[in-house]
Protein backbone atom coordinates (compact mmCIF):
# COMPACT_ATOMS: atom_id res chain seq x y z
CA UNK A 1 0.00 0.00 0.00
CA UNK A 2 1.42 3.45 -0.78
CA UNK A 3 0.21 6.67 -0.07
CA UNK A 4 -1.13 8.89 -3.46
CA UNK A 5 1.63 11.44 -3.26
CA UNK A 6 3.89 8.79 -3.55
CA UNK A 7 2.56 8.05 -7.10
CA UNK A 8 5.09 9.82 -9.00
CA UNK A 9 8.01 8.29 -6.84
CA UNK A 10 6.87 4.76 -7.26
CA UNK A 11 6.67 5.11 -11.54
CA UNK A 12 9.88 6.79 -11.63
CA UNK A 13 11.82 5.19 -9.13
CA UNK A 14 10.71 1.52 -9.41
CA UNK A 15 8.48 1.83 -12.98
CA UNK A 16 5.21 1.16 -11.30
CA UNK A 17 2.26 1.29 -13.75
CA UNK A 18 0.11 3.91 -12.30
CA UNK A 19 -4.01 3.41 -12.41
CA UNK A 20 -5.68 6.01 -14.51
CA UNK A 21 -7.35 8.39 -12.82
CA UNK A 22 -4.68 9.81 -10.54
CA UNK A 23 -4.20 14.00 -10.02
CA UNK A 24 -1.80 15.50 -12.25
CA UNK A 25 -0.67 17.38 -9.24
CA UNK A 26 0.74 14.21 -7.80
CA UNK A 27 2.40 12.99 -11.17
CA UNK A 28 4.86 15.87 -10.94
CA UNK A 29 8.76 14.22 -11.64
CA UNK A 30 10.72 14.96 -8.23
CA UNK A 31 14.45 15.42 -8.36
CA UNK A 32 15.41 11.85 -6.18
CA UNK A 33 12.46 9.47 -6.10
CA UNK A 34 14.28 6.46 -5.50
CA UNK A 35 16.01 8.49 -2.54
CA UNK A 36 12.31 9.82 -1.10
CA UNK A 37 10.88 6.81 -1.17
CA UNK A 38 14.49 5.22 1.14
CA UNK A 39 14.36 8.15 3.27
CA UNK A 40 10.88 7.61 4.13
CA UNK A 41 10.96 4.42 4.67
CA UNK A 42 14.10 5.31 6.98
CA UNK A 43 11.90 7.71 9.10
CA UNK A 44 9.51 4.98 10.17
CA UNK A 45 11.74 2.26 10.77
CA UNK A 46 14.49 1.09 13.10
CA UNK A 47 18.03 -0.10 11.94
CA UNK A 48 17.60 -2.26 8.93
CA UNK A 49 19.94 -3.63 6.36
CA UNK A 50 20.75 -2.63 2.77
CA UNK A 51 18.95 -6.26 1.88
CA UNK A 52 15.97 -5.38 3.53
CA UNK A 53 15.97 -1.90 1.38
CA UNK A 54 16.59 -3.64 -1.26
CA UNK A 55 13.78 -6.71 -1.30
CA UNK A 56 10.88 -4.25 0.48
CA UNK A 57 11.35 -1.80 -3.10
CA UNK A 58 12.57 -4.88 -4.92
CA UNK A 59 15.55 -3.50 -6.06
CA UNK A 60 19.23 -4.93 -6.86
CA UNK A 61 22.03 -4.95 -3.69
CA UNK A 62 24.22 -2.21 -5.58
CA UNK A 63 21.48 -0.04 -6.55
CA UNK A 64 20.01 0.40 -2.41
CA UNK A 65 23.88 0.57 -1.43
CA UNK A 66 24.44 3.35 -3.55
CA UNK A 67 21.33 5.22 -2.27
CA UNK A 68 21.19 4.90 0.78
CA UNK A 69 25.37 6.33 0.59
CA UNK A 70 24.06 9.00 -1.11
CA UNK A 71 21.61 9.68 1.93
CA UNK A 72 24.78 9.23 4.64
CA UNK A 73 26.75 11.89 2.08
CA UNK A 74 23.38 14.32 2.67
CA UNK A 75 23.45 13.51 6.76
CA UNK A 76 19.48 12.05 6.18
CA UNK A 77 20.53 8.34 7.29
CA UNK A 78 23.69 7.17 9.47
CA UNK A 79 25.13 3.44 9.36
CA UNK A 80 26.88 1.55 11.52
CA UNK A 81 26.04 -1.48 13.83
CA UNK A 82 23.38 -1.09 16.13
CA UNK A 83 21.49 -4.50 16.91
CA UNK A 84 22.60 -7.44 18.55
CA UNK A 85 22.58 -9.57 15.69
CA UNK A 86 23.38 -7.42 12.47
CA UNK A 87 26.97 -9.05 13.01
CA UNK A 88 25.74 -12.69 11.80
CA UNK A 89 23.92 -11.48 9.41
CA UNK A 90 25.27 -11.49 5.32
CA UNK A 91 25.21 -7.84 5.15
CA UNK A 92 26.17 -6.68 8.67
CA UNK A 93 26.56 -3.01 8.18
CA UNK A 94 23.37 -1.18 9.10
CA UNK A 95 21.04 2.57 8.42
CA UNK A 96 19.07 3.99 10.30
CA UNK A 97 17.52 7.54 9.89
CA UNK A 98 19.31 10.42 12.20
CA UNK A 99 16.31 11.40 13.93
CA UNK A 100 15.50 8.28 14.51
CA UNK A 101 18.87 6.99 16.38
CA UNK A 102 18.79 10.04 18.26
CA UNK A 103 15.42 8.89 19.93
CA UNK A 104 16.25 5.75 19.87
CA UNK A 105 19.35 6.42 22.19
CA UNK A 106 17.64 9.03 24.19
CA UNK A 107 14.79 6.29 24.93
CA UNK A 108 18.00 3.52 25.95
CA UNK A 109 19.52 5.99 27.98
CA UNK A 110 16.05 6.78 29.68
CA UNK A 111 15.58 3.05 30.45
CA UNK A 112 19.05 2.37 31.64
CA UNK A 113 18.60 5.32 33.92
CA UNK A 114 15.32 3.48 35.23
CA UNK A 115 17.29 0.45 36.04
CA UNK A 116 19.20 2.43 38.90
CA UNK A 117 17.43 4.86 40.08
CA UNK A 118 18.26 5.92 43.82
CA UNK A 119 16.57 4.24 46.38
CA UNK A 120 15.15 5.43 49.03
CA UNK A 121 16.50 7.75 51.89
CA UNK A 122 15.75 4.89 54.43
CA UNK A 123 17.50 2.29 52.58
CA UNK A 124 20.56 4.26 52.08
CA UNK A 125 20.54 4.39 55.73
CA UNK A 126 20.31 0.86 56.26
CA UNK A 127 23.45 -0.09 53.65
CA UNK A 128 25.82 2.24 54.33
CA UNK A 129 26.72 0.97 58.35
CA UNK A 130 26.97 -2.32 57.11
CA UNK A 131 29.74 -0.58 54.10
CA UNK A 132 31.10 1.18 56.95
CA UNK A 133 31.53 -2.29 59.13
CA UNK A 134 29.74 -1.17 62.03
CA UNK A 135 27.13 -3.84 61.76
CA UNK A 136 30.10 -6.35 60.66
CA UNK A 137 33.09 -5.54 62.55
CA UNK A 138 36.11 -6.21 61.11
CA UNK A 139 39.47 -8.10 63.06
CA UNK A 140 42.85 -7.24 63.87
CA UNK A 141 45.16 -4.88 62.71
CA UNK A 142 44.21 -5.29 58.94
CA UNK A 143 40.83 -4.36 60.34
CA UNK A 144 42.29 -1.26 61.17
CA UNK A 145 44.28 -0.74 58.35
CA UNK A 146 40.93 -1.46 55.76
CA UNK A 147 38.85 1.70 58.27
CA UNK A 148 41.82 3.69 57.27
CA UNK A 149 41.70 3.19 53.95
CA UNK A 150 37.79 3.60 53.57
CA UNK A 151 38.72 6.87 55.45
CA UNK A 152 41.74 8.07 54.11
CA UNK A 153 42.11 11.61 54.86
CA UNK A 154 38.47 12.94 56.28
CA UNK A 155 39.13 15.03 59.01
CA UNK A 156 37.68 13.67 62.08
CA UNK A 157 37.97 14.88 65.56
CA UNK A 158 41.09 13.42 67.46
CA UNK A 159 39.42 12.51 70.23
CA UNK A 160 37.00 10.51 68.35
CA UNK A 161 38.91 8.32 66.14
CA UNK A 162 39.88 5.69 69.27
CA UNK A 163 36.63 6.14 71.35
CA UNK A 164 34.08 6.39 68.39
CA UNK A 165 35.64 5.53 64.82
CA UNK A 166 37.82 2.69 65.00
CA UNK A 167 36.54 0.55 67.73
CA UNK A 168 32.98 0.23 66.24
CA UNK A 169 34.06 -0.73 63.36
CA UNK A 170 37.06 -3.10 64.53
CA UNK A 171 36.40 -5.70 66.91
CA UNK A 172 38.20 -5.85 69.92
CA UNK A 173 40.24 -2.62 68.99
CA UNK A 174 43.21 -1.32 70.93
CA UNK A 175 45.81 1.53 70.55
CA UNK A 176 48.49 -0.74 69.89
CA UNK A 177 46.99 -1.86 66.31
CA UNK A 178 47.16 1.85 65.41
CA UNK A 179 50.68 2.20 67.00
CA UNK A 180 52.08 -0.63 64.65
CA UNK A 181 50.53 0.35 61.68
CA UNK A 182 51.89 3.99 62.16
CA UNK A 183 55.47 2.68 63.86
CA UNK A 184 55.88 0.16 60.60
CA UNK A 185 54.85 3.26 58.09
CA UNK A 186 52.57 1.99 56.79
CA UNK A 187 50.16 4.41 57.99
CA UNK A 188 50.47 8.19 58.76
CA UNK A 189 48.30 11.01 60.47
CA UNK A 190 48.09 14.71 60.11
CA UNK A 191 46.40 17.42 61.73
CA UNK A 192 44.25 19.73 59.92
CA UNK A 193 43.34 22.85 62.97
CA UNK A 194 42.35 22.56 66.64
CA UNK A 195 39.64 22.15 68.01
CA UNK A 196 37.61 23.85 71.88
CA UNK A 197 39.61 22.61 74.08
CA UNK A 198 42.92 20.14 73.60
CA UNK A 199 41.31 18.76 71.07
CA UNK A 200 41.75 18.92 66.85
CA UNK A 201 40.82 17.67 63.47
CA UNK A 202 42.76 14.83 63.02
CA UNK A 203 43.38 12.60 59.39
CA UNK A 204 44.56 9.10 59.01
CA UNK A 205 46.20 8.45 55.57
CA UNK A 206 47.71 4.43 53.56
CA UNK A 207 51.20 6.03 53.66
CA UNK A 208 51.57 5.02 49.56
CA UNK A 209 47.97 7.25 48.95
CA UNK A 210 49.30 10.15 51.34
CA UNK A 211 50.31 12.65 48.75
CA UNK A 212 47.23 12.91 47.26
CA UNK A 213 44.66 12.74 50.54
CA UNK A 214 46.86 15.27 52.53
CA UNK A 215 45.13 18.72 52.18
CA UNK A 216 47.00 21.76 51.36
CA UNK A 217 48.79 23.93 53.74
CA UNK A 218 47.40 27.16 53.95
CA UNK A 219 49.80 28.61 56.92
CA UNK A 220 52.96 30.52 56.32
CA UNK A 221 55.90 29.97 59.12
CA UNK A 222 57.38 32.56 59.77
CA UNK A 223 61.56 32.42 58.57
CA UNK A 224 62.87 33.51 61.80
CA UNK A 225 60.59 31.40 63.97
CA UNK A 226 61.55 28.15 65.82
CA UNK A 227 58.79 27.11 64.16
CA UNK A 228 61.09 27.40 60.44
CA UNK A 229 64.09 26.00 61.89
CA UNK A 230 62.48 22.95 63.18
CA UNK A 231 60.98 22.45 59.33
CA UNK A 232 64.65 22.91 58.49
CA UNK A 233 66.07 20.49 60.38
CA UNK A 234 63.69 17.86 59.33
CA UNK A 235 64.14 18.96 55.91
CA UNK A 236 67.24 16.82 55.86
CA UNK A 237 65.07 13.40 55.93
CA UNK A 238 64.26 11.02 59.11
CA UNK A 239 62.72 11.20 61.73
CA UNK A 240 63.85 12.56 65.38
CA UNK A 241 62.93 12.93 69.26
CA UNK A 242 62.07 15.96 70.21
CA UNK A 243 65.09 16.30 72.78
CA UNK A 244 67.28 15.83 69.22
CA UNK A 245 65.51 18.79 67.54
CA UNK A 246 66.43 20.81 70.63
CA UNK A 247 69.58 20.55 69.63
CA UNK A 248 69.25 20.63 66.00
CA UNK A 249 66.88 23.98 65.75
CA UNK A 250 68.89 25.64 68.65
CA UNK A 251 65.43 25.72 71.32
CA UNK A 252 65.82 26.90 75.04
CA UNK A 253 64.46 23.50 76.12
CA UNK A 254 62.12 21.02 75.10
CA UNK A 255 58.90 22.65 76.13
CA UNK A 256 59.60 25.30 73.12
CA UNK A 257 60.07 22.49 70.77
CA UNK A 258 57.16 21.02 71.71
CA UNK A 259 54.83 24.05 71.39
CA UNK A 260 56.26 24.74 68.09
CA UNK A 261 55.55 20.95 67.00
CA UNK A 262 52.01 20.84 68.10
CA UNK A 263 51.89 24.35 65.77
CA UNK A 264 53.23 22.84 63.04
CA UNK A 265 51.20 19.49 63.41
CA UNK A 266 48.27 21.23 63.25
CA UNK A 267 49.51 23.44 60.67
CA UNK A 268 49.67 20.31 58.60
CA UNK A 269 53.32 19.77 57.86
CA UNK A 270 54.57 17.26 60.84
CA UNK A 271 53.71 13.98 62.05
CA UNK A 272 54.59 11.86 64.52
CA UNK A 273 55.23 7.88 64.29
CA UNK A 274 52.91 7.08 67.07
CA UNK A 275 49.67 8.44 68.21
CA UNK A 276 51.16 8.56 71.77
CA UNK A 277 51.29 12.21 71.68
CA UNK A 278 47.77 12.90 70.13
CA UNK A 279 46.76 11.09 73.11
CA UNK A 280 48.35 12.79 76.02
CA UNK A 281 47.22 15.51 74.47
CA UNK A 282 43.68 14.89 74.70
CA UNK A 283 44.67 13.39 78.38
CA UNK A 284 45.61 17.10 79.13
CA UNK A 285 48.97 16.21 81.00
CA UNK A 286 46.58 14.80 83.53
CA UNK A 287 48.33 11.76 86.04
CA UNK A 288 45.13 10.41 87.19
CA UNK A 289 45.30 7.81 84.62
CA UNK A 290 49.36 6.75 85.24
CA UNK A 291 51.13 5.09 87.35
CA UNK A 292 53.08 7.35 89.55
CA UNK A 293 57.37 6.93 89.24
CA UNK A 294 59.19 6.60 92.23
CA UNK A 295 62.46 8.68 92.36
CA UNK A 296 65.47 6.76 90.57
CA UNK A 297 67.22 4.63 93.53
CA UNK A 298 70.71 5.30 93.85
CA UNK A 299 73.01 2.62 92.82
CA UNK A 300 77.04 1.60 93.61
CA UNK A 301 78.83 0.87 90.58
CA UNK A 302 82.74 -0.82 91.45
CA UNK A 303 82.42 1.74 94.42
CA UNK A 304 80.99 4.86 92.81
CA UNK A 305 77.41 5.87 93.92
CA UNK A 306 74.99 7.34 91.23
CA UNK A 307 71.66 8.09 90.36
CA UNK A 308 69.91 8.28 87.19
CA UNK A 309 70.37 11.86 85.42
CA UNK A 310 67.63 11.38 83.39
CA UNK A 311 64.07 13.65 84.53
CA UNK A 312 61.43 11.58 83.31
CA UNK A 313 59.67 12.52 79.44
CA UNK A 314 56.03 13.84 78.29
CA UNK A 315 54.43 11.31 76.60
CA UNK A 316 53.65 14.14 74.24
CA UNK A 317 57.11 14.43 73.50
CA UNK A 318 57.01 10.87 72.28
CA UNK A 319 58.08 9.45 69.38
CA UNK A 320 59.48 10.83 66.18
CA UNK A 321 58.79 13.56 64.52
CA UNK A 322 59.25 13.89 60.71
CA UNK A 323 57.81 16.22 57.83
CA UNK A 324 54.65 15.33 56.07
CA UNK A 325 54.89 13.48 52.56
CA UNK A 326 55.01 16.74 49.33
CA UNK A 327 51.70 16.51 47.89
CA UNK A 328 50.49 15.80 44.58
CA UNK A 329 50.35 18.76 42.52
CA UNK A 330 48.63 17.16 39.47
CA UNK A 331 44.75 18.04 39.79
CA UNK A 332 43.54 15.49 37.05
CA UNK A 333 45.43 12.14 39.30
CA UNK A 334 44.08 14.04 42.53
CA UNK A 335 40.66 14.10 40.92
CA UNK A 336 41.00 10.38 40.09
CA UNK A 337 42.21 9.59 42.98
CA UNK A 338 39.68 10.94 45.14
CA UNK A 339 36.66 9.61 42.99
CA UNK A 340 38.09 5.91 43.80
CA UNK A 341 38.13 6.95 47.34
CA UNK A 342 34.69 8.24 47.62
CA UNK A 343 33.05 5.18 45.99
CA UNK A 344 35.21 2.52 48.81
CA UNK A 345 33.76 5.08 51.39
CA UNK A 346 30.18 5.27 50.69
CA UNK A 347 29.60 2.53 48.21
CA UNK A 348 27.34 4.79 46.84
CA UNK A 349 28.17 8.38 46.22
CA UNK A 350 25.49 11.66 46.17
CA UNK A 351 26.13 15.11 45.72
CA UNK A 352 25.13 15.74 49.68
CA UNK A 353 28.38 13.22 50.93
CA UNK A 354 30.18 15.19 48.23
CA UNK A 355 29.58 18.19 49.36
CA UNK A 356 29.70 17.31 53.11
CA UNK A 357 33.54 16.06 52.32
Amino acid sequence: VAAIEDAGRLRDALGVALPTGVPVAFLEPVADPLGDLVARHARTHGPFTTDAIAARFGLGAAVARHTLQRLETAGRITSGYFLPEAAGSGDAIEWCDTEVLRRLRMRSLAAIRGSVEPVSPEAYARFLPDWQHIGRPLDGVDGVLSVIEQFAGVPIPASAWESLVLPSRVRDYSPGMLDELTAAGEVIWSGHGTLPGRDGWVSLHPADIAPFTLPERDAEIASDSLESRILIALDVGGAYFAGQLKEMAAAENEQSVLEALWSLTWSGYVTNDTFAPIRSLLAGGSQAHKVKRRAPRARTYRGVSFTGSAAPRPASIGGRWSLLPALETDPSRRATVTAGLLLDRYGVVTRGAVQAE
